[in-house]
């Protein structure tokens, strides 16, 4: 079992060549994946899915989402294993699903959902970036790694659709932006504290 364990995380991540942006990324969620004797993991009332194939999970635009909550596997995966606590983790799905939804309207060419797919992204953006950066001290940690990982081949690049059809300023709750998050928010009082004294301070 040990050794199809590690056989399988080098065909993910590609352990015998150069590794790319996102295998650096993906390796540690993959390894404590593979570490973890429950078979069936649950993160936050949802059952985390099995390790999908790169190959197959690079065929198309979306990838692969099993269990079908508009997160691709293995970045719902990165997710679970990489999350500090349940309010990064939903912020990290509310945009990763978010990014998701980017996608699925650049991939099918909806133009008339443009504005509902940049507005979605900037709100969740704005979530995440509230709950996460003070964690981390650093501006957009969590959003750029999940762009990277989400963005991880040249097929998924919509930076040209939505310069073409975007014509909408998006409008975010700066003053307060937990009212981003689309979920309720644990101990919300010292998270709205938190990142105020980072916004002071950076």
């Amino acid at each position: 079992m040990r050794i199809r364990k590690e056989l399988l995380l080098s065909l993910f991540v590609g352990v015998f060549c150069s590794c790319s942006k996102y295998e650096k990324i993906m390796e540690p969620a993959l390894k404590a994946k593979l570490a973890d004797v429950n078979s069936t993991p649950v993160f936050d009332g949802e059952t985390e899915p099995k390790i999908p194939n790169n190959f197959e999970n690079n065929q198309s635009i979306l990838g692969i989402d099993s269990n079908k909550n508009g997160i691709r596997d293995d970045i719902d995966i990165w997710i679970n294993r990489i999350g500090l606590d349940y309010n990064e983790r939903m912020a990290m799905r509310q945009y990763a699903r978010a990014k998701q939804f980017w996608l699925k309207i650049c991939s099918n060419k909806l133009i008339n959902d443009v504005m509902k797919a940049e507005d979605n992204l900037a709100n969740s953006s704005t979530c995440l970036n509230a709950l996460s950066d003070y964690q981390h001290k650093k501006n957009r940690y969590t959003e750029k790694l999940l762009d990277e990982l989400t963005l991880n081949i040249g097929k998924r690049d919509c930076g040209d659709f939505y310069k073409k059809n975007s014509s909408v300023v998006t409008i975010v709750n700066g003053g307060d932006p937990h009212l981003n998050c689309s979920f309720k928010i644990e101990n919300l009082d010292h998270v709205i504290k938190s990142y105020n004294q980072w916004d002071r301070i950076r």
